[in-house]
């Protein structure tokens, strides 16, 4: 497959890889619609069926002989050759691509969703509404028993996204941080800086185990047309976390990275079992699960509802540069849906909600003529 595409320039190929980044990172655009649209869904499914045992087993002997053998020259070049003929170097690219678009626009999606809740998720509900389109236009067939698996997929995700509520997990973390702080376990010290590369006990042991277990679930997303991996995130109650950590890595903070590490191997494990595991799905259940895919998407309507209600916290005891602070009068939004009052904020929501669906028309009209 990868023979039969002419090699795009190297830009080309990077800014196809930041396409991809920011389709992972923004909520119902998916990252395998995004391959379908540039004409590559299937090359990168070959490479990544090419990750196996002996390749990953070559790919350490090559890396173990340019360190620690003689004739580095020769076994640069043979490391570049076994790259180049199993397309590796473009998947090396599009990820460079991807992990830029992420790290750049991360902080910016942690300062939308805190400062301006229902106006993103209004964004967010756009875009979903009218990329569930995408799905149902890639069925070969349409017979009466695929109407079945829609209600499937919309129910697990609207059981995913009321088990859990978002306002009960900040609650939680807020009172361990506060047994801490009363016992005096951290001592505050507001005058001293936080050392870079330092390890502060941010995330506990469950967090972590839970950032991989995410990381794996969502990589699988973010390989299918038409769902989106942020998504899958965002019902777990891990799309603040991931992103924070993300706009966080500029602080240096050895708890970031960990955390982003975990998440990491998560979406590495994740990525070669999933992307094996679509592969046979898809060849055997093809219709099946596009419709089921289809109900995913429409079940996801409920958690991305802008108006959400939301708690104030008097109290929150928070973790920042290694402190335990308080934060007065938070508000947190929990996963129960409300009617707004019609006013400016409905308004701008409103906007917002008719260029997500705007923008995602666009994408969904230039995937069908593709």
């Amino acid at each position: 497959m990868g023979k039969d595409i002419a090699q795009p320039s190297l830009i080309k190929e990077l800014v196809i890889g930041f396409c991809l980044g920011t389709a992972n990172i923004i909520p119902g655009v998916s990252g395998g619609t995004f391959l379908l649209i540039f004409n590559i869904y299937e090359r990168v499914f070959l490479i990544l069926n090419r990750i196996n045992k002996e390749n990953s087993l070559f790919f350490l002997t090559c890396i173990l002989k340019i360190f620690f053998k003689a004739g580095k020259a020769q076994s640069l070049k043979n490391f570049i050759t076994f790259l180049n003929k199993n397309d590796f170097i473009f998947l090396i690219k599009l990820l460079t691509g991807s992990v830029v678009a992420i790290i750049s626009l991360s902080s910016l999606m942690k300062y939308l969703i805190v400062f301006h809740f229902s106006v993103t998720y209004a964004l967010f509900f756009g875009l979903i509404l009218i990329s569930i389109i995408i799905p149902v236009k890639l069925l070969t067939e349409k017979k009466a028993y695929l109407i079945l698996f829609f209600p499937l997929g919309a129910v697990a995700t609207i059981y995913v996204a009321y088990a859990v509520n978002p306002y009960e997990k900040v609650k939680k973390k807020s009172e361990v941080y506060e047994d801490q702080y009363v016992k005096g376990q951290i001592i505050e010290k507001e005058k001293q800086a936080v050392k870079a590369f330092s390890f502060t006990g941010k995330y506990s042991v469950d967090e972590y185990v839970y950032a991989s277990f995410c990381g794996a679930v969502a990589v699988s997303a973010m390989i299918l047309p038409g769902i989106s991996g942020s998504l899958v995130l965002i019902l777990m109650g891990e799309y603040f976390e991931v992103v924070s950590a993300i706009s966080g890595l500029r602080m240096l903070s050895l708890d970031n990275a960990a955390f982003l590490g975990c998440f990491s191997i998560g979406i590495i494990l994740g990525g070669l079992f999933f992307a094996k595991l679509i592969n046979i799905v898809l060849k055997r259940y093809y219709n099946a699960t596009m419709a089921f895919l289809a109900g995913l998407m429409a079940g996801s309507l409920y958690t991305l509802w802008p108006f959400k209600k939301s708690i104030v916290m008097v109290q929150q005891y928070i973790k920042k540069d290694g402190v335990i602070r308080i934060a007065e009068n938070v508000r947190v939004y929990t996963n129960i849906n409300e009617f707004p009052q019609l006013g400016t904020q409905v308004y701008i929501s409103l906007a917002s909600f008719i260029i997500g669906c705007l923008i995602m028309f666009f994408f969904v009209k230039k995937e069908i003529k593709g």
